[in-house]
């Protein structure tokens, strides 16, 4: 009987130790950061003013939650209008770092930012364009959002709209002295 126990409490030792070892090839390190949620800041925080017409082919793409979401998290201060006198208002009143528009509206916003001393960016909103529109957009404005999309495609779509601001104010400081 002696024998029969010390057989059985051996093999229960002996399975209870391979199973501890098996689960140890790092499955406890990545069980740490499970509950760390990570949240996306943006490299740079921004002032955001987004036009968005009643109307406009684009106004569906402008409630896109992911947009949304997007450019409340890159934002320092985000602001909506909704037509051209609340636009002209609150470009009279405030600085903004960037501008997203539709892109049917986009050239219409840019001549209208010639005549105030602001230095904005005009961002496009394409709404299920063609990959022609797209190029022709991302040539004159450089920097184009396309909806739908991934909300990391936002996030990097607004990051190289604010480099390309940093980049534009710092050539307009150089060229002053």
């Amino acid at each position: 009987m002696k024998r029969l126990l010390v057989i059985v409490s051996c093999c229960s030792a002996f399975l209870l130790l391979a199973t501890t070892q098996s689960a140890g090839c790092g499955d406890k390190v990545l069980a740490l950061g499970r509950a760390v949620k990570l949240r996306y800041v943006s490299a740079h925080l921004a002032s955001i003013l987004v036009y968005e017409r009643s109307g406009s082919p684009g106004a569906a793409a402008m409630s896109d939650p992911s947009l949304q979401s997007a450019l409340k998290k890159s934002s320092q201060a985000l602001k909506v209008v909704h037509d051209r006198s609340e636009l002209s208002e609150a470009l009279g009143r405030g600085k903004y770092d960037l501008i997203v528009t539709d892109a049917a509206d986009a050239a219409s916003v840019e001549q209208q930012l010639e005549t105030t001393p602001s230095h904005s960016v005009v961002v496009p909103v394409l709404n299920q364009g063609t990959k022609a529109e797209a190029s022709a957009l991302a040539k004159h404005y450089h920097v184009v959002l396309k909806t739908p999309g991934k909300a990391g495609s936002y996030f990097t779509a607004l990051d190289e709209a604010l480099e390309l601001k940093a980049k534009r104010d710092e050539a307009k400081v150089l060229a002053k002295r």
